[in-house]
């Protein structure tokens, strides 16, 4: 570990929640007027959701704010069949929940992303829309993008579905709001609650059982337009939290961070890990939990399990829990991540490979890794990222808390996510 040669220090405020910034942008189709969405995610993923947004009708256009949009929508029933493809770039999220969108949308639409999402498995969400009706024709690989959907009048279905994806339960239910009948979507232990909550604050009719099953039937009228101010994104926050654990000195506050139940796996494990985390000014945003996390270094960290029934709280920041799992005392396993292998890359085999290169000792498994922690890392070495925005930034903590420079490839991807993170990490290093 370093010598306490560099440490982070200061205040900061990432960019706006990516998972609810493209939710309080899509969800805009549901009204009938002009929505305000404030504090949005400046991500290239979330610009594919505006441009398909676009192409679909509605009316985009920067507010007077950085972060803010106003969103002109004429109503689901007067959304118009695309003249092209819709082109997701590398956001999954987009493809997906589109889906569940066009599905009742009586025109047929053609969407597609980069290489990266073209790999990506979407059968889990064009499977059930199937079933309610939708026809769906692949171009290429059967579940897999670029794909063609044509709308119709669905039916409503019961799903119960074999994984813990938000994004599943969104797209249908999405979907289940053109649907005759009632739509029942059920999802397998913790998710973020993202739908739900926004569901709740923009008044979308919904029923939400305790045992994880949301329900919803065909919207009567177009709702109201809403305003939307997005919390930041515990996601990138991830990033800046793990270096100040492993960097001596470091003492920092992250101001207005999402916190949502589903999505806390970050926090919680440093913290059973004893880093010095403290959760204040704790409020509501959007419907959504929020507080200032305070961050100071306190020492070695200890070893533990990320197991399978907590990991869909946090999937995305096991790039950096497992920084944090190479430098502790004792073994730090994650089991139940097989999803990281479908991801924007093989994240799994890649954190393995990138820190086995920086000198962990660390063992890959089907669903996960085991990394015997060491108290320090001798770098030296190259990072690969495979065009994986998480990897990328994993990398440049990865640089941070190793002995000897580590080269982290093609930096550019960064943008997916977080396009200032850079600058951010520079301007917080003391």
């Amino acid at each position: 570990m370093p010598t306490g040669s560099v440490r982070l220090q200061g205040q900061i405020k990432v960019p706006g929640d990516k998972s609810i910034s493209h939710r309080a942008l899509l969800f805009s189709v549901l009204t009938r007027g002009t929505s305000t969405v404030t504090g949005l995610s400046p991500a290239e993923d979330c610009l594919s959701t505006i441009r398909c947004l676009r192409e679909l009708g509605l009316t985009l256009e920067s507010g007077s704010q950085p972060g803010s949009i106003r969103v002109s929508s004429p109503g689901l029933s007067a959304l118009t069949g695309p003249a092209q493809a819709l082109a997701a770039g590398n956001s999954g999220t987009t493809m997906r929940l589109l889906s569940g969108i066009l599905a009742g949308r009586p025109f047929q639409t053609t969407l597609d992303g980069d290489n990266s999402l073209r790999s990506r498995p979407m059968s889990r969400v064009l499977g059930p829309l199937t079933d309610m009706g939708a026809s769906i024709d692949y171009q290429g690989r059967s579940g897999f993008a670029p794909f063609t959907i044509r709308g119709t009048t669905l039916r409503a279905i019961v799903f119960d579905s074999p994984v813990a994806s938000a994004q599943v339960q969104t797209a249908l239910l999405l979907a289940g709001l053109q649907a005759e009948g009632e739509t029942v979507v059920k999802v397998p232990g913790m998710i973020r609650d993202h739908t739900v909550r926004l569901f709740k604050h923009i008044g979308v009719p919904h029923r939400q059982d305790t045992n994880g099953t949301v329900a919803v039937a065909k919207l009567a009228e177009p709702l109201a337009p809403y305003n939307a101010d997005v919390p930041a994104d515990i996601s990138s926050a991830a990033f800046f939290m793990v270096a100040a654990v492993l960097l001596p000195g470091s003492d920092l506050v992250i101001r207005n961070v999402g916190v949502n139940p589903g999505r806390r796996l970050v926090f919680d494990v440093l913290k059973r890990m004893g880093a010095d985390l403290s959760l204040d000014n704790e409020r509501e945003q959007a419907g959504e939990p929020v507080g200032d996390i305070t961050v100071r270094y306190a020492g070695r960290l200890k070893g533990t399990t990320v197991g399978e029934a907590e990991i869909a709280a946090g999937i995305d920041e096991i790039p950096a829990l497992a920084l944090a799992g190479a430098l502790c005392d004792g073994a730090f396993t994650v089991a139940g991540a097989a999803e990281l292998r479908v991801k924007e890359s093989d994240r799994l085999s890649a954190i393995v490979a990138n820190l086995k290169g920086a000198g962990a000792t660390i063992t890959e498994l089907a669903d996960g890794f085991r990394i015997e922690g060491s108290k320090e890392l001798a770098g030296g070495s190259s990072w690969a990222t495979f065009d994986d925005h998480r990897l990328a930034m994993a990398g440049l903590i990865a640089n941070l808390a190793c002995n000897k420079p580590v080269a982290t490839q093609n930096l550019d991807c960064v943008r997916i996510s977080y396009p200032g993170f850079q600058n951010d990490l520079e301007m917080l290093l003391s």
